[in-house]
């Protein structure tokens, strides 16, 4: 039986699945962000937060060869949540108490961390929105768009920059909008929950 992720993360997954050295640091650049920064809204210092980071990739690393993700019960965000948030509950408790792993008790995700987790879920998928994008369009467009849609370079710099006429720069713009909308509704597809958002003046 294949396993079966999300399309954001399935491709990166397998590789990791398969023991594929880059896949992993792949996967801990994308994601150790987002488990510092809920970390760190929860208390912890940065060096904590550093810790609890470890932690949750090892668990994840310790597992990835075993477990079964089924996207029809729960999104790989729900599954990586939850042992972000059994992370850092064992931080606290394992300091408090002075528990070992096996005598730590399960603690429900509060909903104001909960709703900061999926904020910081939601920036990290924007930015893998980018660089889908990035790989979807030719570097001059990407090139365009990004000097003038997302820096706010003047049209007439980034043309001359570009050697280009003004109306590619716009029409960049506009082709990059319209493929960085059908990502971000592709990502809304998979995940409901994420209600991603995006406009003419950007994600």
């Amino acid at each position: 039986m294949s396993l079966k992720y999300p399309t954001t993360s399935k491709t990166l997954l397998e590789k990791i699945t398969s023991g594929d050295e880059i896949g992993w640091d792949e996967f801990f650049n994308r994601y150790a962000p987002v488990v510092k920064a809920v970390a760190q809204y929860k208390g912890l210092t940065s060096n904590d937060a550093e810790d609890v980071c470890q932690q949750v990739m090892l668990q994840f690393f310790n597992q990835s060869k075993t477990f079964k993700f089924d996207p029809d019960l729960a999104h790989f965000r729900t599954y990586f949540g939850k042992i972000v948030n059994t992370k850092i509950a064992d931080f606290f408790r394992r300091k408090k108490d002075l528990l070992s792993d096996d005598e730590l008790p399960a603690i429900p995700i509060e909903p104001e961390t909960e709703n900061f987790f999926m904020d910081e879920w939601r920036k990290m998928l924007l930015q893998e929105a980018q660089a889908q994008l990035k790989l979807r369009v030719a570097p001059e467009t990407f090139q365009a768009y990004e000097l003038y849609a997302v820096q706010n370079r003047p049209v007439k710099k980034v043309a001359e920059y570009l050697d280009c006429s003004e109306n590619q720069v716009y029409q960049a713009k506009k082709r990059c909008f319209k493929m960085l909308q059908e990502i971000i509704l592709e990502l809304n597809s998979k995940d409901p929950a994420l209600k991603l958002e995006w406009d003419e003046n950007g994600i």
